[in-house]
């Protein structure tokens, strides 16, 4: 399947706010909606949406909340921090009203000055490679 022609085409690195950029492995198609930034491609759709930072609040504190309200039927969760980000990433499948079971790589990412929350919904085990390395490649540039 083709990206849709009626959407801009990028690829690599993506400055998506002042602080956050991401590299993308491949071609997705780009939008933005008031929900956030949308890239996707078949089989792969993330979304990223960026928030300033809580007032008072340290990264180490605001992964801790990020860990306290993951899904309970959360997997492969992943927690790193450094003296510039804060990361936390795990995976859930989730089953929607029509039955249909939705496999998603959420991950937090806290700066100094911001955080931002990547949302990849993925259809196969290459697409969810695809969204860990975009995961990956979430970097702070605040």
């Amino acid at each position: 399947m083709a990206l849709n022609p009626n959407y801009a085409a990028v690829s690599g690195r993506q400055q998506v706010t002042g602080r956050w950029a991401i590299t993308l492995p491949g071609e997705f198609n780009r939008r933005e909606e008031e929900a956030g930034l949308c890239f996707w491609r078949p089989g792969l759709t993330i979304w990223l949406t960026a928030y300033g930072a809580e007032d008072g609040l340290t990264i180490a504190q605001r992964l801790g909340r990020d860990r306290g309200n993951a899904s309970p039927d959360a997997t492969d969760i992943t927690e790193s921090l450094d003296d510039e980000i804060g990361q936390l990433s795990y995976r859930v499948a989730e089953t929607r009203s029509d039955g249909a079971v939705i496999n998603g790589l959420y991950t937090y990412a806290h700066g100094v000055a911001g955080q931002v929350m990547v949302a990849a919904y993925y259809e196969s085990d290459a697409e969810l490679e695809a969204a860990r390395k975009v995961s990956g490649s979430i970097a702070y540039t605040g």
